[in-house]
């Protein structure tokens, strides 16, 4: 059996500003390490045996505090970054409404359909999310009782949700995923069992 510890990353400026983050290497604020840290003291789970992470910093640097916890390393990769957005990196959600309003009502209610220049799309990053996910469960799934942290972001920890859960990708915005999320799912035998979704009791 392996449980895997999903997470969200905590507040960065662009959140606070309403920008789109997509592969942007954004910050945390001050905020946003607070909840990495009260989530580090108030983890959900006593035993952990490996810690994954996008290689963003916002999500590395929130691994890192429960790292630095439990003496554990943080091993990134570029598999559980967030969507790139390709030409909305960076952009405001204000600035979209009044210059890609189109596009931007696509976002908000048919993201399976959204194509934007220089951007994966929903589909693509939820497969290449889910081929990396298989890949941390064959290598955890050894008999025993694994537990896995894996710190990503909030589209990519939707679209793995939606996949895991069998909900199609157009409602990918009825799943909240708040800063420092916690998603707790169990795999037996390729079998996903969720627990939790959305915690946020650390804070």
């Amino acid at each position: 059996m392996v449980e895997i510890i999903l997470i969200r990353h905590g507040l960065t400026l662009w959140n606070l500003e309403g920008r789109i983050q997509g592969i942007s290497n954004t910050e945390l604020a001050p905020e946003g390490l607070r909840q990495a840290k009260l989530l580090a003291e108030k983890f959900p789970c006593d035993k952990v045996d490996a810690i994954y992470s996008s290689d963003l910093s916002r999500a590395k640097i929130t691994a890192q505090f429960l790292a630095d916890k439990i003496n554990l390393p943080v091993q990134t990769t570029t598999a559980f970054r967030e969507v790139d957005f390709g030409e909305w990196d960076g952009k405001s959600f204000s600035d979209l409404e009044k210059f890609d309003a189109d596009r931007l009502k696509i976002f908000h209610t048919q993201p399976d359909k959204l194509k934007l220049d220089g951007a994966e799309t929903f589909q693509q990053a939820q497969s290449r999310a889910m081929n990396r996910l298989k890949q941390v469960i064959d290598a955890h799934e050894n008999g025993g009782e694994n537990h896995v942290v894996i710190a990503a972001h909030g589209s990519i920890n939707r679209l793995m949700l939606c996949a895991i859960l069998e909900i199609p990708i157009k409602n990918i915005w009825r799943l909240n995923q708040f800063n420092t999320a916690v998603n707790i799912f169990r795999v037996d035998d390729g079998n996903f069992t969720v627990r939790l979704i959305n915690g946020t009791a650390h804070l």
